[in-house]
């Protein structure tokens, strides 16, 4: 099943009547269990939609705007469900959208649609968005279920979202390659922009986890932190596994932030309305255990088409860049720097980056579009992972005290093995002096001074004392 983006106003989609009853044989398990639900709860919505509760006295000045408010609101959902949606025209996520209507509410069209509803969370906790970047509240649950971006519920995960930051030549080809991959099924539903072309540019490709059997995520106690790490882990792999369809390890750090295929902005295709592996199976089927850090790497190397041993050499490079700009920005702080980390968002901090770097990266590459590329993974792994203490001076540490000694050497190696002999030095120092000290102290009090009673008092082990013991003093 696909459903194409929303048509033109004078070509307006066949209404959905909100009456109709499908009677249809429902498979046994967790999709008969859900659409059960589904049918008693709209029954209960559409039994009470005509009672109102009982008039208390005329509205006062304090609550007037309330009142007003709901009546508007109401208005709107009516409107919604009678006349459909309208689109105007107007800039979505930094495209121009011509005016559309589409007529009826998805999720009557299939299973899967409806889990997504129930996968939301409830209207005062909904985060929706006509941009991946800026997030907001919404006044109807059903009105926001309309928006491109949606975050589904985060306290009990139940979806699986893979950013696929390619463009495929179709849905058809699209779902060639899925069906490549040594997986347990393909996609409940991909979603994704089409152009007028039949290309399907960047997609979101969704998985469900069966009705019921959502991950638990939340700092209480009765939360198990394994089951947490192995959720996590089931994404990763699921992410590995599609690395060759452009697949984005980046998108692991905001796991819940989908591109809405209730949306009518959206072109959408479902496969899959019956398979739901649950976390057991699918840890047979990927490796739970999958490096984030390594498949950065690997996507990089993809994206940018260039072989494993030139992307690793570049990502370095544009990771020491990434992290020198990162600590720059932090010590002047910068005004839009200190505004992406007040309000976390990685996303607007990753743009900073890649938009002070950019020339930098092309002009060192000899294919400036593969570094880009290249640094594009960059960028958005270092946004998700910096941490601004990591500006603050580490008194303990004396990172210049090498500086004479390694300003001819060449290689990070040699450095280091140079440093490492200093800190082995000094902290051999160190411990001959607390040892001596000790000795002091336990022959001023008239104590028998021993290699066992010195390790006693300094806290140290016998091989270091003995080790560090003075010369000419007796053990």
């Amino acid at each position: 099943m696909t459903a194409r983006l929303g048509i033109p106003p004078s070509q307006s989609t066949p209404s959905s009547d909100p009456n109709r009853q499908q009677i249809l044989p429902l498979p046994d398990g967790p999709v008969r269990e859900f659409e059960t639900r589904w049918a008693e709860e709209r029954w209960l919505r559409e039994a009470m939609s005509d009672w109102r509760p009982p008039k208390r006295g005329k509205a006062t000045p304090e609550n007037q705007l309330f009142i007003e408010r709901f009546i508007a609101r109401r208005e709107l959902i009516h409107r919604r469900l009678a006349e459909g949606f309208k689109f105007h025209g107007g800039n979505i996520g930094g495209r121009w959208r011509e005016p559309f209507l589409e007529q009826g509410l998805r999720s009557d069209a299939s299973h899967v649609l409806r889990r997504i509803v129930q996968l939301t969370p409830r209207q005062s906790e909904m985060q929706v968005g006509r941009s991946k970047d800026v997030m907001s509240n919404t006044d109807a649950k059903i009105l926001g279920l309309d928006e491109p971006w949606i975050v589904l519920n985060r306290e009990v995960r139940g979806a699986f979202r893979i950013d696929l930051d390619h463009t495929f030549p179709s849905w058809a080809a699209l779902q060639y390659e899925f069906e490549q991959l040594r997986l347990p099924c393909l996609p409940h539903v991909v979603v994704g922009f089409e152009d007028d072309d039949g290309r399907i540019e960047r997609p979101h490709a969704i998985y469900l986890l069966p009705y019921n059997q959502g991950t638990w995520f939340s700092n209480d106690t009765r939360c198990r932190r394994d089951i947490m790490s192995f959720w996590r882990g089931v994404h990763a792999g699921i992410t590995k596994a599609l690395l060759p369809l452009g697949a984005d390890p980046g998108a692991l750090s905001n796991a819940m932030r989908f591109k809405n295929p209730l949306s009518p902005f959206w072109s959408i295709a479902i496969w899959n309305e019956t398979t739901f592996p649950n976390l057991s199976e699918w840890g047979d089927w990927v490796d739970t255990r999958a490096n984030r850090r390594t498949m950065i790497r690997e996507s990089a190397s993809m994206l940018a088409g260039t072989d494993r041993k030139a992307s690793n050499v570049l990502f370095a490079t544009f990771q020491a860049w990434t992290y020198e700009t990162l600590k720059a920005l932090h010590r002047a702080e910068s005004v839009d720097y200190l505004e992406a980390i007040r309000t976390g968002d990685r996303d607007a901090l990753a743009q900073q980056l890649f938009e002070a770097l950019v020339p930098r990266a092309s002009e060192s590459a000899e294919h400036p579009k593969q570094a880009q590329a290249i640094l594009y993974r960059v960028v958005d792994y270092a946004a998700t992972r910096w941490a601004p203490d990591l500006c603050k001076p580490d008194k303990t540490r004396d990172s210049g005290a090498c500086a004479n000694e390694v300003v001819d050497v060449q290689g990070v190696s040699a450095r280091q093995a140079i440093g490492a002999h200093y800190t082995h030095g000094l902290r051999r120092s160190r411990s001959a002096e607390v040892v001596r000290e000790a000795i002091e102290e336990g022959q001023a009090s008239g104590e028998t001074v021993t290699v066992a009673g010195i390790a006693r008092r300094t806290g140290l082990d016998r091989k270091t004392v003995r080790t560090n013991w003075p010369a000419g003093t007796t053990r």
